[in-house]
Protein backbone atom coordinates (compact mmCIF):
# COMPACT_ATOMS: atom_id res chain seq x y z
CA UNK A 1 0.00 0.00 0.00
CA UNK A 2 3.33 2.12 0.64
CA UNK A 3 5.07 1.39 -2.15
CA UNK A 4 8.25 0.30 -0.02
CA UNK A 5 8.85 -2.83 -1.54
CA UNK A 6 9.82 -1.37 -4.45
CA UNK A 7 13.15 -0.33 -3.28
CA UNK A 8 14.35 3.35 -3.41
CA UNK A 9 16.52 5.85 -3.05
CA UNK A 10 17.04 8.37 0.22
CA UNK A 11 14.29 11.50 0.94
CA UNK A 12 15.92 15.06 0.42
CA UNK A 13 16.95 16.21 3.44
CA UNK A 14 14.14 16.61 5.96
CA UNK A 15 14.26 20.28 6.83
CA UNK A 16 14.31 21.13 2.99
CA UNK A 17 11.18 19.01 3.15
CA UNK A 18 9.11 20.30 5.83
CA UNK A 19 9.92 24.02 4.56
CA UNK A 20 8.39 22.44 1.12
CA UNK A 21 5.49 21.14 2.93
CA UNK A 22 4.75 24.51 4.33
CA UNK A 23 5.08 26.68 1.61
CA UNK A 24 3.20 23.98 -0.60
CA UNK A 25 -0.05 24.47 1.86
CA UNK A 26 -0.59 28.07 0.71
CA UNK A 27 -1.47 27.65 -3.03
CA UNK A 28 -3.30 24.01 -1.96
CA UNK A 29 -5.52 25.95 0.57
CA UNK A 30 -6.15 28.81 -2.28
CA UNK A 31 -7.37 25.72 -4.82
CA UNK A 32 -9.75 24.25 -1.84
CA UNK A 33 -10.83 27.63 -1.69
CA UNK A 34 -11.71 27.85 -5.96
CA UNK A 35 -13.82 24.72 -5.80
CA UNK A 36 -17.61 24.30 -4.40
CA UNK A 37 -18.62 21.23 -2.71
CA UNK A 38 -16.84 18.89 -0.13
CA UNK A 39 -16.14 15.88 -2.61
CA UNK A 40 -13.59 18.40 -4.66
CA UNK A 41 -12.27 19.45 -1.33
CA UNK A 42 -11.80 15.71 -0.51
CA UNK A 43 -10.10 15.01 -4.09
CA UNK A 44 -7.59 17.98 -4.00
CA UNK A 45 -6.63 17.59 -0.22
CA UNK A 46 -6.34 13.88 -0.76
CA UNK A 47 -4.21 13.75 -3.29
CA UNK A 48 -1.80 16.48 -2.27
CA UNK A 49 -1.38 14.84 1.16
CA UNK A 50 -0.35 11.42 -0.79
CA UNK A 51 2.24 13.39 -2.41
CA UNK A 52 3.69 15.24 0.19
CA UNK A 53 3.42 12.25 2.48
CA UNK A 54 5.78 10.03 0.16
CA UNK A 55 8.34 12.33 -0.11
CA UNK A 56 8.95 11.68 3.79
CA UNK A 57 9.14 8.05 2.74
CA UNK A 58 12.30 7.56 5.14
CA UNK A 59 9.54 8.13 7.75
CA UNK A 60 6.15 7.76 6.71
CA UNK A 61 7.20 4.14 4.99
CA UNK A 62 8.37 2.39 8.49
CA UNK A 63 5.50 0.35 10.34
CA UNK A 64 4.32 1.75 13.28
CA UNK A 65 0.68 0.30 14.83
CA UNK A 66 -0.04 -3.04 13.37
CA UNK A 67 2.56 -3.43 10.78
CA UNK A 68 0.90 -0.42 8.77
CA UNK A 69 2.95 2.57 8.14
CA UNK A 70 1.80 6.16 8.37
CA UNK A 71 1.61 5.99 4.26
CA UNK A 72 -1.08 3.13 4.77
CA UNK A 73 -2.64 4.95 7.71
CA UNK A 74 -3.42 7.65 5.32
CA UNK A 75 -4.87 5.61 2.39
CA UNK A 76 -7.28 4.43 5.39
CA UNK A 77 -8.25 7.37 6.62
CA UNK A 78 -8.82 8.75 2.74
CA UNK A 79 -10.80 5.69 2.36
CA UNK A 80 -13.13 6.00 5.75
CA UNK A 81 -13.59 10.34 5.44
CA UNK A 82 -14.46 9.12 1.73
CA UNK A 83 -17.36 6.28 2.13
CA UNK A 84 -18.78 9.02 4.90
CA UNK A 85 -18.48 12.29 2.87
CA UNK A 86 -20.26 10.28 0.18
CA UNK A 87 -23.92 9.72 -0.34
CA UNK A 88 -23.92 6.20 -0.60
CA UNK A 89 -26.40 6.03 -3.64
CA UNK A 90 -23.29 7.12 -5.65
CA UNK A 91 -21.27 4.11 -4.51
CA UNK A 92 -23.75 1.92 -6.18
CA UNK A 93 -23.29 3.04 -9.93
CA UNK A 94 -23.44 -0.40 -12.50
CA UNK A 95 -19.64 0.23 -14.11
CA UNK A 96 -18.25 0.43 -9.73
CA UNK A 97 -20.16 -3.29 -9.61
CA UNK A 98 -16.98 -5.54 -10.57
CA UNK A 99 -14.73 -3.62 -8.10
CA UNK A 100 -16.84 -4.67 -4.73
CA UNK A 101 -16.46 -8.32 -6.58
CA UNK A 102 -13.22 -7.79 -6.53
CA UNK A 103 -13.53 -7.44 -2.63
CA UNK A 104 -15.07 -9.85 -2.02
CA UNK A 105 -13.16 -12.18 -4.27
CA UNK A 106 -9.94 -10.56 -2.36
CA UNK A 107 -11.57 -11.96 0.93
CA UNK A 108 -12.68 -15.33 -0.68
CA UNK A 109 -9.20 -16.17 -1.46
CA UNK A 110 -7.44 -15.00 1.31
CA UNK A 111 -9.95 -16.79 3.22
CA UNK A 112 -8.98 -20.06 1.58
CA UNK A 113 -5.47 -19.43 1.91
CA UNK A 114 -3.86 -17.90 4.58
CA UNK A 115 -6.87 -15.85 6.09
CA UNK A 116 -8.58 -12.76 5.98
CA UNK A 117 -6.02 -10.20 7.27
CA UNK A 118 -3.98 -10.51 4.08
CA UNK A 119 -7.05 -9.24 2.28
CA UNK A 120 -6.64 -5.77 4.19
CA UNK A 121 -4.32 -3.97 1.75
CA UNK A 122 -6.07 -4.78 -1.61
CA UNK A 123 -9.44 -4.03 0.03
CA UNK A 124 -8.34 -0.67 1.30
CA UNK A 125 -6.89 0.42 -2.20
CA UNK A 126 -10.42 -0.75 -3.45
CA UNK A 127 -12.31 1.20 -1.41
CA UNK A 128 -10.07 4.20 -1.79
CA UNK A 129 -10.28 3.92 -5.48
CA UNK A 130 -14.29 4.24 -5.22
CA UNK A 131 -14.54 7.14 -3.19
CA UNK A 132 -11.67 9.19 -4.86
CA UNK A 133 -13.87 8.13 -8.67
CA UNK A 134 -16.89 8.78 -7.02
CA UNK A 135 -15.75 11.98 -5.30
CA UNK A 136 -14.10 13.41 -8.90
CA UNK A 137 -17.51 12.59 -10.59
CA UNK A 138 -19.47 14.70 -8.14
CA UNK A 139 -16.57 17.63 -7.98
CA UNK A 140 -17.32 17.56 -11.62
CA UNK A 141 -20.99 17.66 -11.12
CA UNK A 142 -20.86 20.44 -8.76
CA UNK A 143 -17.96 22.73 -10.28
CA UNK A 144 -19.50 22.59 -13.34
CA UNK A 145 -17.13 20.51 -15.95
CA UNK A 146 -13.71 21.12 -16.65
CA UNK A 147 -13.27 23.60 -14.58
CA UNK A 148 -12.19 21.71 -11.39
CA UNK A 149 -9.45 20.66 -13.17
CA UNK A 150 -7.90 23.73 -13.19
CA UNK A 151 -7.57 23.97 -9.41
CA UNK A 152 -7.05 20.36 -8.84
CA UNK A 153 -3.62 21.09 -10.88
CA UNK A 154 -2.07 22.74 -7.74
CA UNK A 155 -2.54 19.31 -5.67
CA UNK A 156 0.14 18.54 -7.98
CA UNK A 157 2.73 21.27 -7.81
CA UNK A 158 4.57 19.68 -4.84
CA UNK A 159 5.84 17.06 -7.63
CA UNK A 160 8.03 19.24 -9.91
CA UNK A 161 9.60 21.39 -6.47
CA UNK A 162 10.49 18.33 -5.24
CA UNK A 163 12.02 17.05 -8.43
CA UNK A 164 13.66 20.66 -9.23
CA UNK A 165 15.08 20.12 -5.74
CA UNK A 166 16.68 16.81 -6.84
CA UNK A 167 17.85 18.57 -9.74
CA UNK A 168 19.92 21.39 -8.18
CA UNK A 169 20.79 18.74 -5.41
CA UNK A 170 22.56 16.61 -7.59
CA UNK A 171 20.44 13.35 -5.98
CA UNK A 172 19.98 11.12 -8.39
CA UNK A 173 18.66 7.60 -8.25
CA UNK A 174 20.89 5.09 -10.74
CA UNK A 175 18.68 2.13 -12.11
CA UNK A 176 19.38 -1.09 -11.09
CA UNK A 177 20.28 -2.10 -14.32
CA UNK A 178 21.48 0.00 -16.83
CA UNK A 179 22.85 2.73 -14.66
CA UNK A 180 20.42 5.17 -16.39
CA UNK A 181 20.23 8.10 -13.75
CA UNK A 182 16.72 9.37 -12.44
CA UNK A 183 15.74 12.60 -11.10
CA UNK A 184 12.69 11.69 -8.68
CA UNK A 185 12.07 14.39 -5.90
CA UNK A 186 13.16 12.58 -3.26
CA UNK A 187 10.96 9.59 -3.79
CA UNK A 188 11.01 5.91 -2.82
CA UNK A 189 11.13 4.78 -6.38
CA UNK A 190 11.12 6.08 -10.19
CA UNK A 191 7.85 4.02 -11.22
CA UNK A 192 5.72 5.83 -8.42
CA UNK A 193 7.30 9.37 -9.32
CA UNK A 194 6.72 9.10 -13.00
CA UNK A 195 3.11 7.65 -12.65
CA UNK A 196 1.98 10.87 -10.13
CA UNK A 197 3.89 12.84 -13.22
CA UNK A 198 1.83 11.14 -15.79
CA UNK A 199 -1.36 12.10 -13.67
CA UNK A 200 -0.59 15.55 -13.29
CA UNK A 201 0.67 15.58 -17.45
CA UNK A 202 -3.38 13.97 -17.53
CA UNK A 203 -4.85 16.24 -15.52
CA UNK A 204 -3.17 19.08 -17.20
CA UNK A 205 -4.78 17.44 -20.68
CA UNK A 206 -8.29 18.01 -18.86
CA UNK A 207 -7.54 21.42 -17.86
CA UNK A 208 -9.56 22.51 -20.88
CA UNK A 209 -10.16 26.29 -19.14
CA UNK A 210 -6.61 26.96 -18.71
CA UNK A 211 -5.22 29.58 -21.43
CA UNK A 212 -3.95 27.62 -24.33
CA UNK A 213 -0.58 28.88 -23.93
CA UNK A 214 -0.25 28.02 -20.54
CA UNK A 215 -1.80 24.41 -20.69
CA UNK A 216 1.09 23.85 -23.82
CA UNK A 217 3.80 25.08 -21.26
CA UNK A 218 2.40 23.26 -18.61
CA UNK A 219 2.24 20.24 -20.65
CA UNK A 220 5.74 20.08 -22.09
CA UNK A 221 7.36 20.93 -19.24
CA UNK A 222 5.78 17.69 -17.26
CA UNK A 223 6.60 15.81 -20.37
CA UNK A 224 9.83 16.87 -19.78
CA UNK A 225 9.61 16.04 -16.10
CA UNK A 226 8.46 12.47 -16.97
CA UNK A 227 11.68 11.56 -19.63
CA UNK A 228 13.70 12.91 -16.18
CA UNK A 229 12.35 10.32 -13.75
CA UNK A 230 13.46 8.35 -16.66
CA UNK A 231 11.15 5.13 -15.96
CA UNK A 232 10.46 3.24 -19.21
CA UNK A 233 6.85 2.13 -18.75
CA UNK A 234 5.65 5.47 -17.87
CA UNK A 235 7.56 7.55 -20.31
CA UNK A 236 5.88 4.89 -23.36
CA UNK A 237 2.46 4.79 -21.94
CA UNK A 238 1.99 9.00 -22.15
CA UNK A 239 3.82 9.08 -25.63
CA UNK A 240 0.33 8.15 -26.90
CA UNK A 241 -1.78 10.56 -25.48
CA UNK A 242 0.75 13.27 -25.75
CA UNK A 243 0.94 12.74 -29.63
CA UNK A 244 -3.28 13.22 -29.87
CA UNK A 245 -3.18 16.98 -27.77
CA UNK A 246 -0.69 17.85 -29.89
CA UNK A 247 -2.65 16.75 -33.21
CA UNK A 248 -6.01 17.97 -31.81
CA UNK A 249 -4.85 21.50 -30.70
CA UNK A 250 -3.20 22.01 -33.56
CA UNK A 251 -6.08 20.91 -35.81
CA UNK A 252 -8.89 22.72 -33.91
CA UNK A 253 -6.77 25.96 -34.66
CA UNK A 254 -7.25 25.11 -38.97
CA UNK A 255 -10.26 24.78 -40.98
CA UNK A 256 -12.11 21.44 -41.73
CA UNK A 257 -10.04 21.25 -45.14
CA UNK A 258 -6.97 22.14 -43.98
CA UNK A 259 -6.64 19.37 -41.14
CA UNK A 260 -6.23 16.28 -42.63
CA UNK A 261 -3.09 17.68 -44.53
CA UNK A 262 -1.91 19.13 -41.07
CA UNK A 263 -2.17 15.60 -39.04
CA UNK A 264 -0.34 13.98 -42.12
CA UNK A 265 2.26 16.02 -41.63
CA UNK A 266 2.01 16.43 -37.72
CA UNK A 267 2.48 12.35 -37.78
CA UNK A 268 5.36 12.30 -39.66
CA UNK A 269 7.21 15.36 -37.27
CA UNK A 270 6.04 13.62 -34.24
CA UNK A 271 7.49 9.98 -35.80
CA UNK A 272 10.64 11.44 -36.56
CA UNK A 273 10.89 12.72 -32.73
CA UNK A 274 10.28 9.35 -32.08
CA UNK A 275 13.47 8.17 -33.30
CA UNK A 276 15.15 11.18 -32.11
CA UNK A 277 14.36 10.23 -28.82
CA UNK A 278 14.95 6.45 -29.66
CA UNK A 279 19.02 7.76 -31.09
CA UNK A 280 19.44 9.63 -27.56
CA UNK A 281 18.52 7.20 -25.52
CA UNK A 282 19.28 4.30 -27.58
CA UNK A 283 20.54 1.93 -24.67
CA UNK A 284 17.64 2.62 -22.63
CA UNK A 285 15.16 1.45 -25.52
CA UNK A 286 17.77 -0.97 -26.77
CA UNK A 287 15.71 -4.15 -25.01
CA UNK A 288 12.59 -3.42 -26.68
CA UNK A 289 14.36 -4.27 -30.38
CA UNK A 290 15.58 -7.29 -28.96
CA UNK A 291 12.09 -8.68 -27.34
CA UNK A 292 10.32 -7.73 -30.79
CA UNK A 293 12.66 -9.64 -32.90
CA UNK A 294 11.50 -12.91 -31.67
CA UNK A 295 9.30 -12.27 -28.53
CA UNK A 296 7.94 -16.70 -28.21
CA UNK A 297 11.97 -17.23 -27.10
CA UNK A 298 11.03 -16.02 -23.54
CA UNK A 299 8.25 -17.79 -22.99
CA UNK A 300 9.32 -20.50 -20.64
CA UNK A 301 10.30 -21.54 -17.22
CA UNK A 302 12.82 -19.60 -15.20
CA UNK A 303 15.17 -21.87 -14.75
CA UNK A 304 16.05 -21.77 -19.05
CA UNK A 305 16.67 -18.12 -19.19
CA UNK A 306 20.03 -17.26 -20.01
CA UNK A 307 21.80 -14.61 -17.78
CA UNK A 308 20.94 -11.46 -20.32
CA UNK A 309 17.49 -12.77 -20.81
CA UNK A 310 17.27 -12.28 -17.46
CA UNK A 311 17.99 -8.54 -17.63
CA UNK A 312 16.04 -7.99 -20.60
CA UNK A 313 13.70 -5.08 -19.96
CA UNK A 314 14.60 -5.11 -16.30
CA UNK A 315 14.11 -8.78 -16.20
CA UNK A 316 10.55 -8.42 -16.50
CA UNK A 317 10.18 -11.75 -18.74
CA UNK A 318 11.64 -13.21 -16.19
CA UNK A 319 9.98 -12.19 -12.96
CA UNK A 320 6.74 -12.86 -14.87
CA UNK A 321 7.90 -16.32 -15.71
CA UNK A 322 8.43 -17.03 -12.21
CA UNK A 323 4.73 -16.18 -11.06
CA UNK A 324 2.81 -17.68 -14.26
CA UNK A 325 4.72 -20.88 -13.87
CA UNK A 326 4.16 -20.76 -9.88
CA UNK A 327 0.27 -20.17 -10.63
CA UNK A 328 0.24 -23.43 -13.51
CA UNK A 329 1.84 -25.35 -10.40
CA UNK A 330 -1.00 -25.07 -7.58
CA UNK A 331 -4.13 -26.48 -7.56
CA UNK A 332 -7.61 -26.01 -9.31
CA UNK A 333 -8.52 -24.06 -6.58
CA UNK A 334 -5.63 -21.85 -6.95
CA UNK A 335 -6.28 -21.42 -10.84
CA UNK A 336 -9.95 -20.32 -9.68
CA UNK A 337 -9.33 -17.89 -7.13
CA UNK A 338 -5.38 -17.85 -6.69
CA UNK A 339 -3.03 -17.43 -3.88
CA UNK A 340 -4.47 -14.41 -1.95
CA UNK A 341 -3.96 -11.15 -2.42
CA UNK A 342 -0.30 -10.09 -1.60
CA UNK A 343 0.73 -13.65 -1.13
CA UNK A 344 3.60 -13.66 -3.45
CA UNK A 345 5.40 -11.33 -1.06
CA UNK A 346 6.50 -14.84 1.29
CA UNK A 347 7.79 -16.29 -2.03
CA UNK A 348 9.11 -13.86 -4.57
CA UNK A 349 11.93 -11.30 -3.30
CA UNK A 350 10.03 -8.44 -6.44
CA UNK A 351 6.58 -7.64 -7.11
CA UNK A 352 5.17 -8.85 -10.24
CA UNK A 353 5.44 -5.70 -12.48
CA UNK A 354 2.42 -6.65 -14.42
CA UNK A 355 -1.23 -6.14 -12.95
CA UNK A 356 -2.40 -8.92 -14.81
CA UNK A 357 0.06 -10.95 -13.82
CA UNK A 358 -0.42 -10.22 -10.40
CA UNK A 359 -3.88 -10.79 -10.68
CA UNK A 360 -3.63 -14.34 -11.92
CA UNK A 361 -1.46 -15.15 -9.34
CA UNK A 362 -3.16 -13.64 -6.54
CA UNK A 363 -7.11 -14.22 -7.99
CA UNK A 364 -6.74 -16.73 -10.19
CA UNK A 365 -8.94 -16.88 -13.57
CA UNK A 366 -12.16 -15.03 -11.61
CA UNK A 367 -9.69 -11.93 -10.72
CA UNK A 368 -8.76 -11.14 -13.95
CA UNK A 369 -11.78 -11.91 -15.56
CA UNK A 370 -13.37 -9.40 -12.68
CA UNK A 371 -10.62 -6.57 -13.94
CA UNK A 372 -10.49 -6.67 -17.59
CA UNK A 373 -14.79 -6.82 -17.30
CA UNK A 374 -14.20 -3.40 -15.44
CA UNK A 375 -11.12 -2.11 -17.55
CA UNK A 376 -13.03 -2.59 -20.61
CA UNK A 377 -16.78 -0.88 -18.83
CA UNK A 378 -14.40 2.03 -17.75
CA UNK A 379 -13.23 2.44 -21.21
CA UNK A 380 -16.48 2.08 -23.09
CA UNK A 381 -17.42 5.28 -21.03
CA UNK A 382 -15.03 7.67 -22.57
CA UNK A 383 -15.69 6.42 -26.11
CA UNK A 384 -18.99 7.69 -25.60
CA UNK A 385 -17.78 10.95 -23.85
CA UNK A 386 -18.77 14.04 -26.15
CA UNK A 387 -16.38 14.31 -28.83
CA UNK A 388 -14.38 17.50 -27.44
CA UNK A 389 -12.80 15.23 -24.72
CA UNK A 390 -13.11 11.91 -26.25
CA UNK A 391 -9.90 11.22 -27.55
CA UNK A 392 -8.11 12.63 -24.50
CA UNK A 393 -10.23 10.27 -22.42
CA UNK A 394 -9.66 7.11 -24.83
CA UNK A 395 -6.09 7.87 -24.68
CA UNK A 396 -5.49 8.45 -21.11
CA UNK A 397 -7.50 5.00 -20.57
CA UNK A 398 -5.02 3.57 -23.44
CA UNK A 399 -1.43 5.09 -20.93
CA UNK A 400 -3.16 3.69 -17.98
CA UNK A 401 -3.36 0.16 -19.53
CA UNK A 402 -0.14 0.12 -20.83
CA UNK A 403 1.59 1.22 -17.61
CA UNK A 404 -0.53 -2.13 -15.69
CA UNK A 405 1.55 -4.40 -18.83
CA UNK A 406 4.77 -3.56 -17.64
CA UNK A 407 4.23 -2.37 -13.81
CA UNK A 408 1.95 -2.66 -11.58
CA UNK A 409 -0.09 1.01 -11.14
CA UNK A 410 -3.26 -0.42 -9.50
CA UNK A 411 -0.92 -1.85 -7.04
CA UNK A 412 0.08 2.11 -6.20
CA UNK A 413 -1.34 4.53 -4.57
CA UNK A 414 -0.61 6.96 -7.00
CA UNK A 415 -1.50 4.50 -9.87
CA UNK A 416 -5.14 4.55 -8.15
CA UNK A 417 -5.30 8.26 -8.52
CA UNK A 418 -4.70 8.45 -11.56
CA UNK A 419 -7.30 5.39 -12.62
CA UNK A 420 -9.48 7.42 -10.00
CA UNK A 421 -9.71 10.54 -11.97
CA UNK A 422 -9.84 9.17 -15.52
CA UNK A 423 -12.57 7.22 -14.56
CA UNK A 424 -14.59 9.81 -12.64
CA UNK A 425 -14.22 12.25 -15.57
CA UNK A 426 -15.53 9.43 -17.68
CA UNK A 427 -18.18 9.05 -15.55
CA UNK A 428 -19.22 12.17 -15.39
CA UNK A 429 -19.21 13.01 -19.69
CA UNK A 430 -20.82 9.55 -20.47
CA UNK A 431 -23.75 10.86 -17.86
CA UNK A 432 -23.64 14.67 -18.44
CA UNK A 433 -24.35 13.55 -22.41
CA UNK A 434 -26.83 11.09 -21.34
CA UNK A 435 -28.75 14.30 -19.48
CA UNK A 436 -27.92 16.50 -22.81
CA UNK A 437 -30.06 14.10 -25.07
CA UNK A 438 -32.52 13.38 -22.32
CA UNK A 439 -33.08 16.84 -22.24
CA UNK A 440 -32.67 18.00 -26.06
CA UNK A 441 -35.24 14.58 -26.90
CA UNK A 442 -38.04 16.07 -23.83
CA UNK A 443 -37.46 19.30 -25.93
CA UNK A 444 -38.97 17.78 -29.31
CA UNK A 445 -41.80 16.20 -27.52
CA UNK A 446 -42.85 17.85 -24.81
CA UNK A 447 -45.65 16.62 -22.34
Amino acid sequence: MDGSDLGGAPSLPLPLLLLVAVLMAAPMVLALKKVQGPPARFVILAIWLRYIMSAFHEITFSPVIAGLSLNALGSVAVAGIGLLLLNPRHLLFKPLMPVYALILLSLTSAAANDGLFTALNAAVKHVYFLVLMVAVYRALLENGGTRFFSPLLWAFAPLVVFQLLSIGLGAVKASEFDGSSSFIGGYNHEATFSIAMATFFVVACFAATLPRVIQTLLSAGLLVGIILANYRTTMLAVLPLAAIQVVSSAMFSFVREQRVILAIILSLLMLAGVFVLAGFSAERFNDLVIFFGDPGQYIKPQAEFSFDERRLLSGRFYIWSGYIYAWMEGSTLNHMIGFGPDSWEEIFKVYPHNTIVAYLYELGWAGVFLLLMFWIMMFNLATKAPVEDRATLVFAHLSFLFMNLATMALWQIEGVIFYAIICGFSLFRKVETGAVKRHWKASLHPV
